[in-house]
């Protein structure tokens, strides 16, 4: 495509431009590990120097001549020792930080349950499929403001509702809450008389459906992708396909779905 459309040029200043932003970080981590490279040398070479310059001035006798070599000759690596030393410290330092990411993590709360057996919603919910939001309020954590501030509306049932909004007004955090991604801060959203917030997330998002917004084709067959978790039959699926009028040009038979 980029050959046809003649813009080998544009995407390789593109791919340059990148490569530059990505090497950005670690030419100032090179210059930083230099800097401190040459300090480290200064000071190693003033240790070693001062240690010699007291040695000559001591009497004679007070040190062996093995000792004093000795003395110099483990001087002069102490330069590499601190160095090492330091980029070991500095690379803890940098790497320490996944493990803190872990911890973070590790400290989120766990999700709701999936399944309340006591509070389980009837097999054919919902029926209707109204929607009923009440003064529902919605921030991503508690330290932040308010994404959605106490909205109140009902949508009845097969009602086609569009949300309009600039972006990041919250429509993409409303569908969330419906699915209960994000829980409320405040508020209640009831779906066919059913408060959502009191039954499992599996019996919430398993009777739910959505189109996402980026498309997503994931690895395997056209069936798999149509009915992942195998749960209906060929001909069910077939007879979707034809309420919908969803065609396939490379698909003809029920066989062919599994290539």
């Amino acid at each position: 495509t980029i050959r046809a459309f003649e813009e080998e040029d544009h995407f390789f200043a593109k791919n340059l431009e990148l490569v530059d932003k990505n090497a950005g970080p670690y030419f100032f981590n090179f210059a930083a590990t230099e800097w401190l490279i040459e300090r480290l040398e200064i000071m190693g070479a003033v240790v070693l120097s001062s240690s010699a310059f007291v040695m000559a001035l001591l009497p004679a006798g007070t040190f062996s001549p093995g000792f004093i070599g000795m003395a110099l000759s483990y001087g002069l690596s102490l330069n590499n020792s601190f160095v090492n030393t330091i980029q070991k410290q500095c690379d803890l330092a940098n790497k320490i930080i996944s493990v803190e990411r872990v911890n973070q993590y590790m400290d989120i709360p766990s999700e709701a349950p999936e399944v309340i057996e006591e509070n389980r919603p009837a097999p054919d919910w919902p029926q209707v499929g109204s929607v009923e939001l009440k003064d529902l309020k919605i921030r991503y954590r508690e330290d932040t403001p308010l994404v959605l501030h106490g909205i109140t509306c009902k949508f009845q049932g097969r009602d086609k509702i569009g949300i309009v909004g600039r972006t990041g007004s919250g429509k993409t955090t409303l569908i969330g809450a419906l699915f209960r991604l994000v829980e409320p801060a405040e508020g209640k959203i009831i779906i066919d008389s059913v408060d959502i917030s009191t039954i499992g997330l599996h019996d919430l998002r398993s009777r739910l459906g959505i189109i996402p917004q980026d498309p997503t084709l994931f690895q395997g067959t056209v069936r798999y992708n149509l009915d992942p978790l195998g749960q209906f039959s060929d001909q069910q699926i077939w007879e979707v396909r034809r309420l919908i009028y969803l065609q396939f040009r490379t698909v003809s038979t029920l066989s062919d779905w599994d290539e």
